[in-house]
Order: structure tokens, then sequence, then C-alpha cells
């Protein structure tokens, strides 16, 4: 069990760096830069998660309801092309291969290997009724996949495309992050109000933590630099950020953010957090050395997705009302 202590730090740091400045003039932690238009629908769009490669400079989009993968060129900042027939996508997954994504398509209970080279699906994996996050362990070269339906996590061998494992989890899985040192998966369980450590090679659920105000946790980002945990939940009718050190158990704090966050992304060059604030129409930027929110920037309405470029420090934002994606450079 952590020990919760809370850090009411949203209010005076904004003030302390509207003080620093003309006191007028908000801080505004992220620049924008353009906006990239995604295919568009015949009906009301929706979207889900987004998975960045920086290793080929492409951002991946879950077209939920084009039933697609949209592929966005990070160095044009346009769309390539989309991948078709994934049913009611919802999240992808890189692997080793940098033209081999994994899909969990919960419209019919698959998970999709896509080519995304050659711009085609190459096979379907039955996993069972909606299949929801989706990650890739380097370490032990296999696929996760959370399915919400049946509480069970699948492993799948990306070579072979075969299920090697079921795991049973304590509650509903929200959404996860990987461990690519260790091969850990940090996954929110959100009815139980905690997040837990799967250790991927022993297919055993090593660690719980609870307190430190998780509630109902939704996105989860890790870095194995500082090995620190930061959680998007919602105790009560606050939106928060916990941070939790991994290495001692230990709840380093809360920070406020916005409400309605679905995915969060961690960049480990400059070690900033951002949080995707669907509800308050806001991206918060939190930096994760001094635990200190640095500001929000506006998005528009269901900014609930969020992916970064280390390499780059650009920050990718899905507006899932106007179909778009925002990009921003930090600072």
């Amino acid at each position: 069990m952590i020990r919760s202590h809370r850090l009411v730090l949203a209010l005076a740091a904004a003030l302390l760096l509207a003080a620093c400045g003309d006191p007028l003039v908000p801080h505004v932690p992220l620049t924008s830069l353009t906006n990239i238009q995604l295919p568009r629908d015949t009906g009301l769009p929706s979207f889900d998660l987004l998975t960045l490669d920086s290793r080929v400079g492409r951002l991946y989009i879950s077209h939920s309801s084009n039933d697609a993968v949209d592929i966005v060129d990070l160095k044009t900042n346009t769309v390539l092309e989309s991948v078709t027939g994934l049913r009611k996508v919802h999240a992808i997954a890189l692997t080793s291969d940098p033209n081999i994504v994994f899909t969990s398509d919960p419209g019919d209970g698959m998970v999709g290997v896509v080519d995304v080279a050659q711009r085609k699906v190459l096979k379907f994996i039955d996993v069972g009724p909606q299949p929801d996050a989706i990650g890739y362990d380097p370490v032990d070269d296999l696929v996760v996949a959370v399915l919400a339906s049946t509480n069970t996590v699948k492993l799948i061998d990306p070579h072979t495309y075969l299920v090697v494992a079921t795991m049973a989890l304590p509650g509903s899985p929200e959404l996860m992050d990987v461990d690519p040192v260790q091969g850990r998966v940090f996954l929110a369980i959100n009815d139980k109000d905690e997040v837990i450590i799967i250790d991927v090679k022993s297919r055993q659920i090593t660690t719980t933590f609870k307190g430190c105000d998780i509630a109902i946790p939704t996105g989860v980002a890790f870095d194995p630099d500082q090995q620190r945990l930061y959680v998007a939940s919602r105790p009560g009718n606050n939106r928060e950020l916990n941070i939790i050190d991994t290495l001692i158990g230990k709840c380093l704090g809360v920070v406020d953010i916005g409400f309605g966050t679905d995915q969060i992304a961690f960049n480990k060059h400059n070690h900033h957090v951002y949080a995707a604030n669907g509800g308050s129409k806001n991206l918060s930027v939190i930096d994760t050395v001094s635990l200190k929110p640095l500001g929000v920037v506006g998005t528009g309405p269901i900014a609930k997705s969020v992916a970064v470029d280390p390499t780059t420090d650009r920050v990718y934002a899905l507006v899932g009302r106007a179909g778009i994606i925002g990009v921003y450079h930090d600072p």
C-alpha cells in the first residue's frame, strides 16, 4: 500500500509562472505548429489511441469510425494512406519490425497484423470479445493485448501469430505502458482503483499500486530512467496525475490536470508528461523532475489522445471532433 499525499501545485504554479512575466498573459508550455487533416468520415468521426514510431517518423491513428489505421509521415505532416478492414480499431502496437504493427479490433474480437509498408492486413488473430489496449514488450518479444470483456491479457508471438499465454486480471483493464528495459507491463485496473505490474517472462502480477489518490485510472506512462510511474485518475471531482516511485513503492505526489483525460505520453528527452484532457479541451504539461505543472494549451473538443516524438520534442494531439492532429513543439 502506498501512503498518499497530495501536492496542491496547479494553481500556485500557474500564479508563479504568470508572475515571472506579464501577469495578464498566461504561460503556454507548447508552441502550435500546424494541423494535419485526417481522412474524412461520411458520418460522425470517431477515433481512439495514437501510437508514434520515432524510428521511421510515422504516427498511427486508430480511426475507429472508418475501421482504419491512418498513417502520417511526421517529416511532411501528411497522411500517407489508410489501412482499412480493422473493425472499430482501438489501439496500435509497434514491434521489433518497424513495418509491422498489431491492432486491437473490438468490432470483431480480432487482433490485426498490419504491414504498414505494403499498406495491407496480413492476418487476423481471434483473441475473444473486445480487445482493448495493446502494447509490445521488446524484452520478451511479445505483443500484449488486453480484453476488457473477460478481464484477461493475451500474450501473442509476433512471428507465429499464436496466442502463447492468457492471464487473468483482478478487474477491468484500461490503458498500459511497457517497460522497455525490464519487460514489465504497467496496467490500469479501472474498477479497482489500482495499477498492476505484470512480469511478462514469468506471466505473473508482481506488484499492485494503490493509494496515492489513484481512482478510476485511465492513462499510464512509465519513465525507465527515473523508475517513475504516472497515472491519470479521477478521484471525486478532481482530475489528477498520480506520481509513484516504483523502486521504493512510494507516492511522490499528485498534480492537478484537466477533465476527461484518457491517453498520456512521456517525453524521455525533456522528462515532460503530456495529458490529453478531452473534457477540458486542452493538454496539460507536467515537468517530472520538479513535479510541477508547466501549464496547459488549448486543443478543441474531444482531444483525448496524445503522442510525443522524443527525437524532435514534437507533441501530437488528436482532436476528434474536427478530425485533425494538432502538432506542437515543446516548448
